[in-house]
């Protein structure tokens, strides 16, 4: 099957996740919409909002999940259990802010995808009374809740593809946004992600659809799928202390097996999931700044499109779950007061440069290919990117131990783009790359 040309603006693009009830302690669209110069400063591209449609305030727990009842928190209200598609939950305002914070963002430059959970609703959701047949059910007539809990929506009635379609549509019209990212998408039928796509790209050509799945067939509708291997592969050398050489394997096997040849996924070092499952131990808690810096080096200089977390740009690690606002565990936000740290500082220079870099720099777009490398020791992480003749070569020390090191890429010179902790240089009548790095330091060169 065919595969999807992506929306030119995600060649070199950077997309950025909103949580709400994270993000500011208020939670608000309206309190999001004041830090929208600050995402356009560190180079966001696309902004994804976490879910903000009406949730389903149910308190019977036989409707709550695993996860609802671990967070301890006791907010029945779940952004992912919806109950009203087509209205926002007053805990985050009204369809005039979603339409003034969107409006906002194209000011400054910059995309909003919504966050669209079709998998299941809430069990109060307000079609349910006057169309039982839109979601599933079981022999004797209850809802079949599936593993969260929650009803599963009945896609074989074609009622209930148009309530969703239309849905689709009605949020590109209304307050213009500019695509979605689709909760569980594999869980979804192709069938009617094909459908609901079509009749929004008519509105609007170049909207964004990003899967949160790996299923190579919906590349065939969706510009791109879930890259979860980053983070994966990253622990793995990082905390596990694995080879490099299991991240270049484990990258070419998730683009062969998932992406059917392409790098059409994005990449993330964490996202809503992952740290609402880390509790008080997030993944920059466990590696520290300096390997986490190296993370983002490489998620910025793969071919995927980077996908940042709010709150990586001041090193924020404060516990963050889905079911913490304002009104239950209210303190579980991003701690701002970060920004004025040194570290806070120096990890927003570092995204502003790599954002820069990925923007201004065509090799390291998703056109470029990618050709994994090799140095003579087992923690250095090589890669090249070339397009067009032009040639980059990524190197990272994902241990903290210094090392020096001789690698395989050949080069006559090279142009330093970025480098910290790192001392580059073409090694004698072998013309091969010999680098110097600190632990966790990189380098960004232009191969001459």
């Amino acid at each position: 099957m065919a595969v999807h040309t992506p929306a030119p603006y995600l060649e070199r693009g950077v997309i950025y996740q909103i949580n709400p009830r994270a993000f500011t302690n208020e939670g608000t669209l309206s309190a999001a919409a004041r830090m929208i110069p600050h995402m356009a400063d560190i180079g966001v591209d696309i902004i994804y909002l976490c879910p903000v449609f009406t949730a389903d305030p149910d308190e019977r727990r036989e409707f709550w999940s695993t996860r609802t009842k671990a967070s301890k928190l006791e907010n029945p209200k779940n952004p992912y259990r919806i109950s009203d598609y087509y209205s926002i939950d007053p805990e985050y305002g009204t369809i005039d802010d979603l339409t003034d914070f969107t409006a906002r963002a194209h000011e400054n430059g910059m995309r909003v995808i919504l966050d669209l959970v079709y998998y299941h609703c809430g069990p109060n959701a307000v079609f349910i009374a006057d169309h039982p047949n839109w979601i599933k059910r079981l022999p004797d007539g209850t809802p079949d809740v599936g593993e969260w809990h929650y009803p599963k929506l009945n896609y074989d009635d074609p009622e209930l593809c148009e309530y969703m379609a239309r849905n689709m549509e009605f949020f590109v019209e209304k307050c213009d946004v500019d695509g979605y990212r689709c909760d569980v998408g594999d869980m979804v039928p192709i069938d009617f992600w094909r459908m609901g796509t079509e009749r929004i790209r008519k509105i609007k050509p170049d909207v964004m659809m990003l899967n949160e799945g790996t299923r190579p067939e919906h590349l065939s509708v969706f510009d791109l799928n879930y890259g979860w291997y980053l983070r994966d592969l990253f622990t793995g050398c990082v905390i596990e202390g694995k080879p490099v050489s299991t991240f270049a394997d484990g990258q070419r096997s998730f683009s062969e097996r998932n992406l059917q040849g392409t790098y059409q996924s994005m990449v993330l070092l964490e996202n809503h999931d992952s740290v609402n499952d880390d509790y008080d131990n997030r993944l920059e808690k466990r590696v520290g700044k300096k390997a986490f810096d190296a993370g983002l080096v490489v998620n910025y200089t793969l071919p995927n499109v980077p996908f940042i977390y709010n709150g990586t740009e001041v090193c924020d690690t404060n516990r963050h779950s889905i079911w913490g606002n304002r009104f239950h565990g209210a303190n579980l936000t991003i701690d701002w007061q970060n920004a004025l740290t040194e570290d806070g500082k120096d990890r927003m220079r570092l995204m502003r440069e790599l954002s820069g870099l990925r923007h201004s720099v065509p090799t390291l777009g998703m056109q470029a290919s990618l050709e994994f490398g090799k140095a003579d020791n087992e923690h250095v992480l090589v890669y090249t990117r070339e397009l067009d003749g032009t040639k980059v070569a990524v190197i990272v020390n994902f241990s903290d131990k210094p090392v020096r090191t001789v690698t395989d890429i050949e080069s006559t010179d090279v142009d330093p783009m970025m480098m910290r902790g790192a001392a580059v240089a073409v090694s004698g009548t072998e013309g091969k790359l010999s680098v110097v790095l600190d632990g966790y330091g990189f380098a960004i060169v232009g191969l001459v």
